[in-house]
């Protein structure tokens, strides 16, 4: 019977993974990053009775689709607010602002209890089957809206933008359609012999979805006027949209006006703003890319990611990055 990858010793783990990182060429402790990835996703997807959820974002962009070449460290999970809507309908049109407002509100309460209740306590159980030197601390944020799992690591971490503790960010008023079945595994899996894996079957956020979900969120930022002071981690997003844009999926999900107006309306409804103008996103004025002191900070934190080696050696130069989303702005805007 094969050894399982987490329960073997530090020393050995590490002998593994700097064997690994020699022959990829990969950072070492992305590698190991990526199976406590794989581990978490196991644990979510392999719950009895589950509520109806979907891995979403730039991980699964890139560990399932391989649409990006990023290493996304955090976990976004979808819980579908309509399993907790309980008859309650948001878009009925005499629903009004303030009963969305608490209807929303009460969403956020049912996800603390779910990951307080349901979540944080799978994730102990797994990792009480670890032996001691090697099980994570499991946390809940206050909120309950973020999971912290941190792992001790076998490995010296050079990347100070890479923390050894995987993040679920757990949101409860989204949807999980259109999504689909996918099975992944640790990259290190191909790079050593013998050893048994943390595997998942995960239900996935469309790609489609994702296309613009992600241009929505860039418009709101680039109106929200915090890229100049705090862009830290935020300049993904844009690497993600460009990389998307080029994908089939992308220019499927570019192609399709009434996904890009669910987006939007569900957006309108539950994330609103006085600075989200989510209206612009579909009469002309969806914007890509910030001005000035934004677009600035935006570069920093992009240079900060590539020398950290968060995205493949491929990829775009900042400034190349920025014209294809320009383009891709244009196109957006363009009438018919």
């Amino acid at each position: 019977m094969a050894d399982a990858f987490l329960s073997l010793p530090a020393a050995d783990r590490r002998d593994i993974l700097e064997t690994a990182d020699a022959r990829s060429g990969r950072p070492a402790v992305i590698l190991e990053k990526d199976v406590w990835i794989c581990r978490v996703l196991q644990v979510l997807f392999s719950m009895p009775d589950p509520h109806p959820m979907a891995f979403k974002g730039g991980t699964s962009l890139s560990k399932v689709y391989r649409i990006i070449d990023r290493f996304s460290e955090d976990v976004d999970i979808t819980l579908d607010y309509r399993a907790f809507a309980d008859g309650f309908d948001p878009f009925a049109p005499d629903v009004s602002r303030s009963a969305i407002r608490r209807f929303s509100d009460g969403l956020k309460s049912r996800v603390e209890r779910y990951t307080r209740d349901v979540v944080g306590p799978a994730l102990e159980a797994a990792a009480a089957d670890l032996p001691a030197s090697g099980r994570p601390a499991i946390r809940i944020d206050e909120g309950g809206e973020r999971v912290r799992l941190a792992y001790p690591s076998a490995v010296e971490n050079p990347l100070a933008y890479l923390a050894s503790e995987v993040l679920l960010e757990f949101g409860g008023r989204n949807v999980v359609d259109p999504n689909e079945r996918h099975e992944i595994v640790p990259d290190l899996a191909a790079l050593s012999d013998g050893l048994e894996y943390p595997k998942a079957t995960v239900t996935v956020l469309s790609p489609a979805r994702t296309f613009w979900e992600k241009a929505t969120l860039i418009h709101v930022e680039c109106h929200r006027g915090r890229l100049a002071a705090s862009p830290h981690r935020l300049s993904r997003h844009w690497f993600d949209l460009a990389c998307l844009a080029r994908h089939v999926a992308g220019r499927a999900a570019f192609a399709d006006r009434a996904l890009l107006e669910d987006v939007v309306r569900h957006k309108t409804v539950f994330f609103n703003a006085s600075y989200a103008h989510y209206d612009h996103c579909l009469d002309g004025r969806l914007r890509l890319v910030p001005d000035g002191d934004g677009l600035a900070g935006l570069r920093s934190d992009y240079d900060a990611m590539r020398q950290a080696g968060i995205v493949g050696a491929t990829a775009p130069e900042f400034d190349a990055m920025i014209e294809r989303l320009r383009a891709l702005e244009a196109a957006a805007n363009r009438p018919g």
